[in-house]
């Protein structure tokens, strides 16, 4: 397997989250080569995916990518589409759009989440989802780009059904199509106390993607924190050597934030003191991110080596 990570490490260090050709210089600094395009927030005001020049985005940063000897290999899609009507259609509509950009950068498979009712049953929520995900894979077939479903947990979103691989592999059959298929995240899983070797032979050919990261599970926080692998509690030989004897033919995707976490993730108040804010520590320099995001690297290399299953 081969490692790769997410833009989303590095957001915290450029202006914008859609500055991708800034962040990528600071992946390769960490060493990374394979990367995770994250397109979560490409709805958001300011995004150049909303402009009718998004194409030269795209351009802009392939070359990029190209000059600094990196790939893209997997990218995470908008999260937006819950509303109703036109606004959920225009969303909708930004999420093909990222399947474009995926065909431009030669992504084979991006994550794209379900739609979920704060007030939703297990049945309608299915079907909802079959629906909505056929209208996507019209334009996956034109682009040829997997589309992959992703379980979360029920801290997170308790009406979102997909939590254990048996949910996962019943909206797959219901879908029913070559394009569509499964990203497995360890984390969720974790948080719910799932195990984890169980569930990835249990989903076998389904499984597309996987994201890694760590938390402490069910029996202490119960969050969700996205952190660097051996910073909770997970059982990574769980986890890799299910994906051997599975089979998997992915890649081995970081979600995780290494030090520093960014203040905008869990919170990370400066001091108000008599009207003066002191907030020299509420973040780190770069430095120290680069250093924390290399090491993070060398751990999940020696993971993968572990295992006889390390590629680069």
């Amino acid at each position: 397997m081969k490692i790769a990570s997410t833009t989303a490490d590095f957001e915290s260090y450029v202006e914008k989250r859609s500055d991708v050709c800034e962040i990528l210089p600071m992946m390769a600094a960490s060493g990374f080569k394979h990367i995770d395009l994250n397109m979560y927030r490409a709805h958001a005001d300011g995004s150049p995916l909303r402009e009718d020049c998004w194409e030269k985005w795209v351009y802009d940063i392939a070359d990029t990518a190209a000059r600094l000897g990196l790939d893209f290999v997997q990218a995470h899609s908008s999260d937006s589409v819950y509303d109703e009507g036109e606004k959920k259609d225009y969303l909708t509509s930004l999420i093909k759009r990222e399947l474009e950009v995926c065909r431009m950068l030669g992504i084979p498979t991006m994550t794209v989440h379900g739609i979920s009712k704060k007030d939703g049953e297990r049945g309608e929520f299915m079907e909802r989802n079959k629906k909505f995900y056929l209208d996507l894979l019209e334009t996956a077939e034109k682009t040829g780009v997997i589309v992959d479903t992703e379980n979360t947990c029920h801290k997170n979103a308790p009406t979102y059904f997909l939590f254990e691989a048996d949910d996962m592999n019943e909206l797959v059959e219901k879908v029913n199509h070559p394009l569509f298929g499964v990203c497995w995240d360890v984390g969720h899983a974790h948080v719910d106390g799932i195990d984890q070797y169980k569930a990835i032979m249990k989903l076998g050919k389904n499984l597309k993607a996987v994201h890694i990261h760590d938390n402490f599970g069910p029996h202490y926080f119960g969050a969700d924190t996205h952190s660097a692998p051996y910073s909770g509690s997970i059982s990574y030989d769980s986890i890799v050597k299910g994906l051997v004897d599975v089979g998997y033919k992915g890649y081995f995707t970081l979600e995780a934030y290494s030090i520093p976490m960014p203040k905008s993730f869990l919170g990370r108040d400066p001091l108000m003191l008599d009207g003066v804010v002191y907030d020299r520590l509420t973040d780190l320099p770069l430095e120290f991110k680069i250093r924390s995001e290399n090491l993070m690297l060398d751990i999940t290399r020696y993971m993968l080596a572990s295992y006889d299953c390390l590629e680069n």
